[in-house]
């Protein structure tokens, strides 16, 4: 029988995690859900187009209960203040025993141990890949590649775009608001770019990384954050000239608890020092010392990779 999957959110993510569901025949979403209504159907809805009929006005709950989905997957906008209304329906769909996959941030960054201890205690599935560096599996290296070593530290870079512009400015000389500009005429940056050259996207995504893998409390407020605004072009070169480049770094230490985002000067030949808009992540461990990942951090199609990598294997353990 094909996996029944309701799907909450249809932008980006949402749309390209639809398409590779009937591209890979891996379910069939019978439920989406969005700010315009609802379209159900159990007989699949299909992506694109045919999402104009059929439309239908119910809340997320009332969804739940009338179709009790074989997998709930979130993918509603983040709200990084207060993670709703995310975390109420991940909520109301872990109360109902349903799994749930999401990529969404806010619910994680600010009810993580509410949210997974619930998972635990109902024994319901509950993943989240796709919060953290898109297409990357970070967590999946965590969890399946490293029982019994522990991760001590973590460091990253973990927002594409203050790395685009970061390399921008090295490659070109540009200046930070030159590098900026560029980034947003190639839809790498937002027009109000501040969640990404401040560091607060990276800071949400390092507490997640610090609660999911060190078992670290860490909170948003709890990490020092430092922008790449006031970075200059001198600044670009004189590191240049000395061997290094410019990153905007992510840091979690397990036995200190201290938590940062701030530029910091990354040997050339470190591997933290990835160009354009790729992330990168290193795992510091007990007992076999660093492993570093890297890859598409970002993007429609290249997060729905790590949506339906969690849904697979949500499926494949209720079997």
């Amino acid at each position: 029988m094909s996996a029944r999957i309701l799907l909450a959110g249809h932008g980006s993510v949402g749309k390209a995690f639809h398409e590779l569901v009937a591209e890979t025949g891996a379910g069939k979403v019978v439920g989406v859900l969005r700010r315009a209504g609802a379209w159900l159907d159990e007989n699949g809805v299909a992506p694109g187009g045919t999402l104009l009929a059929k439309r239908q006005h119910l809340s997320v709950v009332e969804a739940l209960d009338k179709l009790r989905p074989d997998v709930f997957v979130e993918l509603t906008p983040s709200n990084l203040q207060t993670g709703e209304p995310a975390a109420g329906h991940i909520r109301a769909a872990l109360e109902r025993d349903i799994p749930v996959v999401t990529a969404n941030k806010g619910p994680l960054l600010r009810h993580f141990d509410a949210l997974t201890t619930l998972a635990r205690e109902r024994g319901v599935p509950f993943r989240f890949e796709g919060t953290v560096g898109g297409s990357i599996p970070v967590m999946n290296l965590h969890e399946f590649c490293l029982p019994g070593n522990p991760v001590t530290r973590v460091d990253g870079i973990l927002n594409g775009t203050s790395n685009y512009i970061l390399t921008r400015m090295a490659e070109e000389g540009l200046g930070f608001a030159e590098a900026l500009k560029e980034a947003q005429e190639l839809g790498y940056a937002e027009a109000d770019p501040t969640a990404d050259v401040q560091g607060h996207d990276a800071a949400a995504k390092l507490c997640i990384l610090a609660n999911a893998v060190l078992g670290v409390p860490v909170r948003f407020e709890d990490v020092h954050r430092e922008g790449i605004q006031s970075i200059s072009a001198g600044a670009i070169r004189l590191a240049e000239r000395e061997g290094y480049a410019i990153r905007l770094i992510a840091s979690v230490d397990g036995a200190t608890k201290r938590a940062s985002v701030a530029p910091r000067l990354v040997p050339h030949t470190s591997t933290l020092n990835v160009r354009g808009t790729l992330n990168v992540v290193r795992f510091t461990t007990q007992h076999a010392g660093a492993f570093t990942i890297s890859g598409k951090g970002a993007g429609g199609k290249e997060t729905a990779t790590a949506v339906l990598s969690d849904m697979l294997h949500v499926l494949r353990a209720s079997r």
